[in-house]
């Protein structure tokens, strides 16, 4: 009953986006991927399809963990530390995955009216379009869930949104790194595949075929990744290891949230105890 009690109460306190946000955040989300799709076109990263994917990927990266980093702020005044502690561990931590979900509604719509969208414009084929949609749903999820531990521990929104930009450039930018680290390690190939593997944007290069960015003219020369043997690894597998930090990242926020709670608890009733003692 107290977990029942606990999702309804969290689904009223979330307040849903109003239409005037959906519009807001879809226009912005649209805007951004325009913009990008601009950039990677001109530097001729690939065909229409493979730019128009990876623009919204870079699209997800970053507008998912500032609405997870918005969901957490809001919460975090929304209930007494008494009633949340309450509850069972179980039921303390489905308010705040309710609200995570929530916060990601207006993405996940884009994601899925843009994928749409090049189906009938660029003329990507039914299976990319799934696959794109399960990557970008999963890739939502995952760099939310690092915006939300981010907001968790610098108690801030943008700090912790830049928290995740900061991971993310390092999944994205680790392959360049390779280029000064040749200079101090002989043979880089042993760790070439496990960078591949936790790069979101490889699973872009594996779902389109014969799509290999770190060969092109602005990349080639960039990155030492060509001169070894490597493969992409498959999409499903980099969806596995987003999903792992995702659920890495969710855990630790509850935890968080659970040991913050606990300590104002604690703290409120040393305050009445002590005030109760000098009354008396």
């Amino acid at each position: 009953m107290q977990l029942w009690v606990a999702t309804m109460n969290a689904v009223i306190e979330a307040k849903p986006y109003s239409k005037k946000t959906f519009l807001v955040c879809i226009g912005i989300a649209s805007f951004l991927q325009w913009l990008t799709y601009q950039l990677l076109t001109h530097a001729k990263l690939g065909s229409s399809a493979e730019c128009f994917a990876l623009a919204q990927t870079f699209v997800v990266l970053l507008v998912a963990p500032y609405l997870a980093a918005l969901s957490v702020r809001s919460e975090s005044g929304s209930s007494s530390s008494a009633h949340l502690l309450s509850l069972s561990p179980i039921s303390f931590g489905k308010p705040l995955l309710i609200r995570f979900a929530i916060s990601q509604i207006p993405l996940l719509c884009w994601v899925f009216l843009s994928t749409n969208f090049s189906v009938f414009v660029i003329g990507m084929s039914i299976d990319k379009v799934l696959k794109m949609l399960v990557v970008l749903g999963l890739f939502s999820f995952s760099t939310g869930a690092i915006g939300m531990w981010g907001t968790q521990v610098f108690k801030d929104a943008i700090f912790g949104t830049e928290c995740a930009y900061f991971l993310s450039c390092i999944l994205i930018g680790s392959a360049f790194f390779f280029m000064p680290l040749g200079r101090y390690i002989n043979n880089l190939q042993p760790i070439i595949q496990p960078v591949l593997h936790l790069n979101p944007l490889v699973a872009v290069c594996n779902i389109f075929d014969g799509m290999d960015i770190f060969r092109t003219p602005l990349l080639y020369e960039r990155t030492p990744i060509t001169s070894y043997d490597f493969s992409y690894p498959s999409w499903y597998i980099i969806c596995f290891w987003q999903l792992l930090i995702a659920g890495c990242c969710f855990l630790v926020s509850w935890l968080i949230c659970r040991i913050r709670k606990v300590c104002i608890y604690i703290f409120k009733i040393a305050t009445i105890t002590v005030k109760r003692l000098n009354a008396s």
